[in-house]
């Protein structure tokens, strides 16, 4: 492998990355200027720009534009922008000409054309425009041309549609216009900002017209009087980004003023020459003025919530109003379309007693760029989110505070940030519930209290973060400290009337209270019954609110999430009971918690959670969140034999999630369960598995907290390699369990291999002194007298081909040399490629004289860190190479970082006729199965499947660039190649057994309840009925005699059918 320069060949270049936004303050008032400039669209670091090409890559081909409906939408852009005449005729041309239609045809309509393109096709022919203006315009009509023609087609936008027209009309407003052509802003009477895209006027009506409607966060909201109003085309809304809420009303004609609700209002438009009726692109005003018919106003539909990449409609005189939160930024792409519907009187609804009212457009200083610039970072902020919970809801813990600091990123230093402070906040209480459920909970702890004394007593967010730190107070056993926060969380629930999280909270007040009763005594005991008793009152509150028939998606799902936490209040309320002494109310309690679960679910599927065969198993998800109370839980599950060697969706096992998290404690637990089920030589098989286990958390915070960031920066990092060099031999200089675990970084020089005539050993000295030939990598910052920057680096993977009589089986080479032969050729052949490479500075690795063949355990856990650093890496290829083992994890781990980073080479060397040989690229597709190859000694199989298996790891750390949805021109959004659906534990299915404190925001997920496991349990399921009663198995003296027996019994059914 060859480490140290940073080379820079085209064929192993990097997308760059677009440069992170230079910090600024806030704008003090409304009216003041947006400084967000033109040049800085706030993409968080790491995400990165792709071209339109590649965005319609794989995409259905059906949205098709035909030369005359485009020619139709750039009119209406030119209208939109002003642009001059001896500008748009030459676009207007090139698009009537292109595909050789050459007829320059006005009247020319849609239905005429047999000719048509795909968008991409239209794109890559911009470039023939002279101007970069018109190329922009141009662009501009493309984008709305798409959603025009989907609409048409009656097609639904998807996401990646509107990413791609979102980014062709970004492009296009924050561009620089010198030709004549400009995009403006107007203050909309409803409170948002309009910036024109496309206006086709007919008669002095509408006939189509797109805009981008923008509501800053800036409590401008218009005049709520007329809110209600009604548009003569028929309009349709997709949403770019935040959330609106839509209302549809009916109305009734009246006579009288006290059954009247509104006064109809005509509306007027004003421009630079006069005021009418007719409609204007560019206005400087509207009016309305009182009719004096009077109207009754009925809410027919909403509200309805719209988010990101939603869309809606209002039919042509539907009287409807928008609602969007005063500190919120929400924008969304709107059409007027007169094709669809129209009518000719489309009044405003307003106040009965009122004459007129006057909306000036005057956008107070705020800029189209400006403007675009806020609405496609809010977007980038919005993916970033979504992209960390998701992650989040995969256990995907790195990745997602990865991406939940990407927007913390996106907050602090975009200037003019929409509510900056707000969505600070947002993002570090999913960091704080993010590292809460990664078992950190000291850093869990700091960011939610800091979050929580810097928010407002009544925001909402409050509520979620203030009980999230109490779920983190309770794994730290801090029980008086939860007991706080769950008291500031349900009367801010109180305050702000929300029945829902008053319901969550309450419930986790009861059962702190209870856990403090159990410590302490006293009147706790009663309080915390009173506020499970409300507990179980509320959320039956909540069920009879809704229907329990009902077929709606939504409401099964709220349903059934209530069912779920009157089942978990039911289970708490007998715990108290028991714990009272009060055994009629305990039975009636949990009586009726069964009775809900046998009627949600099949009761038989209780246990089988506990020893699934794949997924996220309770012993892996208490593992997952290490704390005294889990650890009590766990051990109870070890106890009765529950599975704990299951592996999840990502690889880990619950020993991996306990030693990841450093719990000790937890880790002495499942190693004692794996001993219990363990056969043959018990503790050498545990041992290895606490090693390899190890060896994964190495790995895991090597990879993730340290080398891939430096990957990340390798587009814009010359010395990104270098850098990973330097960062690999500082952690081991500095951390002496990883040093222990991985070998450092070891080269030969090229210049003494050369002259040394042979593959040398790993205790082969310089000839004539007794220096070692293999040399270790010091970077400068150890002091160290050897120079950190003078060798560039290349790997060599080939076989060890042990042929010959006079050649020992240590060693890879034959009695002719060949291999070593061969690696000179091959380096002499890199070098002809690659001029700029010195071969004084060349070093190279290779694992015999690299790895200490007396102790190779280090140097071959550290493969994967030792490939990583590496410039190049070449493969001595024959007709057995990739049907060996080493060879071929070596090669899966080569594939893995040039899919995932494009940045390092690798070579194939190919032995030809003359004795020479050549340089080929790798084949990056090629299929490895790692059963089917073959070993020297069977023995190292197990080595192998590990290093096979971190393989798998270091894809899914490092190889975010496997993107799915739509490729953004603007942006383009990473998210995982896995699309797995995880597995999860029902708390119905649970709740006699046990019943954990609920997780804010975590559903009903691995959630296993808080039943008093300190008291041994069996359960009794029987086919046609589900019983369960506790049962007293013995002291827990007698638990250890009776382990393989519960675990047998796990698994029996008699008789009756019952287990």
């Amino acid at each position: 492998m060859i480490l140290g320069h940073p080379l820079t060949l085209s064929d192993n270049a990097a997308v760059p990355q677009v440069s992170a936004p230079t910090k600024g303050t806030q704008p003090g008032n409304a009216d003041v200027h947006i400084t967000v400039s033109v040049e800085t669209s706030g993409k968080p670091e790491g995400i990165k720009v792709d071209n339109f090409a590649r965005d319609l890559n794989g995409r259905d081909r059906e949205c098709s534009i035909s030369p005359s409906a485009l020619s139709r939408v750039f009119r209406g852009v030119a209208v939109a922008t002003k642009t001059p005449d001896d500008v748009a005729s030459p676009i207007l041309q090139w698009i009537l000409s292109f595909g050789n239609k050459v007829a320059l045809d006005p009247d020319c309509q849609d239905h005429d054309d047999t000719l048509t393109f795909q968008p991409d096709e239209w794109y890559g022919a911009t470039v023939d425009l002279a101007h970069v203006d018109s190329q922009q315009l141009a662009r501009v009509a493309i984008g709305i041309a798409v959603l025009r023609e989907r609409a048409r087609r009656s097609q639904c936008a998807t996401a990646a549609d509107l990413e791609m027209v979102w980014g062709l009309v970004h492009g296009a407003v924050t561009h620089s216009m010198t030709t004549g052509p400009c995009f403006s802003v107007a203050r909309s009477s409803q409170g948002f900002l309009a910036i024109p895209l496309c206006s086709l006027l007919k008669d002095g009506n509408i006939d189509e017209l797109y805009r981008c409607h923008v509501w800053l966060p800036d409590g401008q909201r218009g005049n709520p009087d007329f809110a209600v109003h009604s548009h003569q085309a028929y309009a349709q809304s997709w949403i770019l980004a935040g959330e609106g809420r839509d209302f549809q009303y009916a109305f009734e004609p009246v006579v009288s003023i006290a059954d009247a609700t509104h006064a109809v209002y005509a509306l007027s438009w004003a421009d630079n020459k006069n005021t009418s009726s007719a409609y204007k692109t560019h206005q400087t005003s509207s009016t309305v003025v009182n009719t004096g018919k009077l109207g009754r106003t009925t809410l027919t539909t909403g509200p309805a919530l719209h988010t990101r990449d939603m869309s809606y409609y209002v039919p042509s005189g539907v009287f409807h109003s928008s609602e969007v939160a005063p500190d919120t930024l929400h924008a969304t792409l709107f059409v007027f379309d007169s094709h669809r519907g129209f009518i000719k009187d489309a009044p405003v609804l307003g106040p009965k007693d009122s004459e007129s009212s006057t909306q000036l457009r005057d956008p107070a200083g705020v800029t189209p760029a400006a403007l675009a610039n806020l609405v496609d970072v809010m977007r980038s902020w919005e993916i970033l989110m979504e992209q960390g919970q998701r992650h989040s809801s995969r256990a995907k813990w790195e990745d997602a505070l990865q991406v939940f600091n990407r927007a913390l990123y996106l907050c602090e230093s975009v200037p003019d940030f929409p509510n900056a402070v707000r969505h600070k906040h947002q993002v570090l209480g999913q960091l704080g519930n993010t590292n809460r459920r990664f078992g950190r909970y000291e850093q869990a702890r700091d960011i939610l209290e800091k979050v929580l004394a810097e928010m407002e007593p009544d925001s909402p967010e409050r509520i979620e973060f203030s009980g999230e730190l109490g779920v983190v107070y309770r794994h730290m056993n801090r029980l008086e400290d939860a007991k706080r926060v769950f008291e500031d969380q349900y009367n801010t629930a109180k305050r702000l009337s929300n029945e829902r999280a008053q319901c969550r909270a309450v419930g986790n007040l009861g059962m702190v209270n209870y856990q403090l009763a159990g410590r302490n005594g006293g009147p706790l005991l009663d309080l915390a019954i009173e506020q499970l008793t409300e507990r179980v009152t509320s959320v039956r509150r909540l069920k009879a609110a809704l229907d329990g028939r009902s077929s709606d998606p939504s409401q099964c799902h709220s349903f059934n999430i209530f069912t779920t936490w009157e089942m978990v209040g039911l289970s708490r309320l007998s715990l108290c009971y028991t714990a009272r002494g009060d055994g009629k109310q305990a039975i009636k309690a949990e009586s009726e918690g069964a009775e809900l679960a046998k009627n949600s679910m099949d009761p038989t599927e209780a246990l089988t959670q506990f020893s699934s065969t794949h997924g996220c198993t309770p012993t892996i998800a208490l593992c997952k969140e290490p704390s005294e109370e889990h650890r009590s839980y766990l051990a109870e599950l070890v106890d009765a034999g529950a599975d704990i060697d299951t592996v999840d969706e990502q690889g880990y096992k619950a020993l991996d999630y306990a030693v990841f998290n450093g719990d000790t404690a937890m880790e002495m637990v499942v190693l004692a369960g794996l001993r219990l089920q363990s056969d043959g030589d018990v503790e050498v098989k545990v041992a290895q598995r606490q090693r390899e286990a190890k060896l994964r958390k190495g790995y895991r915070e090597l990879f993730q907290d340290k080398l891939r960031p430096v990957l990340l920066s390798s587009s814009c990092n010359k010395n990104a390699l270098q850098d990973i060099r330097r960062v690999y031999a500082d952690i081991l200089a500095t951390d002496m369990e990883k040093a222990g675990l991985f070998d450092v970084l070891k080269f030969v020089r090229f210049t003494d291999f050369s002259s040394f005539g042979k593959i040398p050993g790993s205790g082969d000295t310089l000839p004539g002194s007794n220096d070692p030939l293999v040399q270790r990598f010091r970077p400068n910052s150890q002091n160290d007298s050897q120079p950190s920057n003078t060798t560039e680096f290349v790997i060599f993977l080939y076989r060890w081909i042990n042929r010959g009589s006079a050649t020992a089986r240590d060693t890879p080479n034959d009695s002719n040399n060949k291999q070593y032969k061969r690696m000179v050729n091959a380096i002499e052949n890199f070098l002809g490629l690659h001029p700029s490479v010195g071969r004084e500075k060349l070093g190279i690795w290779i694992n015999h004289a690299c790895v200490d063949q007396d102790d190779p355990a280090p140097g071959i856990s550290a493969l994967p860190m030792i490939i990583a650093p590496c410039n190049a890496l070449s493969s001595l290829v024959d007709d057995a190479y990739h049907t060996r083992a080493w060879c071929s994890v070596e090669v899966m781990m080569v594939q893995t970082l040039r899919k995932s980073y494009n940045f390092h080479m690798w070579y194939e060397h190919v032995p030809s006729e003359s004795g020479e040989g050549t340089l080929r690229e790798g084949p990056m597709d090629l299929q490895i199965v790692m059963r089917d190859k073959e070993l020297t000694y069977e023995s190292d199989r197990a080595k192998v499947l590990f290093l096979e298996r971190q393989r798998h790891v270091f894809s899914m750390w490092f190889g975010t660039a496997n993107l799915s949805g739509g490729y953004s021109m603007s942006m383009l959004h990473a998210s995982s190649s896995v699309d797995h659906v995880r597995s999860t534990i029902p708390s119905n299915s649970l709740h006699a057994l046990l019943s954990l404190p609920e997780f804010p925001k975590s559903g009903a997920n691995n959630r296993l309840s808080q039943y008093n496991l300190a008291r041994p349990f069996s359960l009794y399921i029987q086919k046609d009925e589900f019983k369960f009663r506790l049962e007293r198995r013995g002291t827990p003296s007698t638990h250890a005699a009776k382990r393989h027996q519960h675990k047998s019994k796990l698994n029996q059914v008699d008789e009756r059918g019952e287990r």
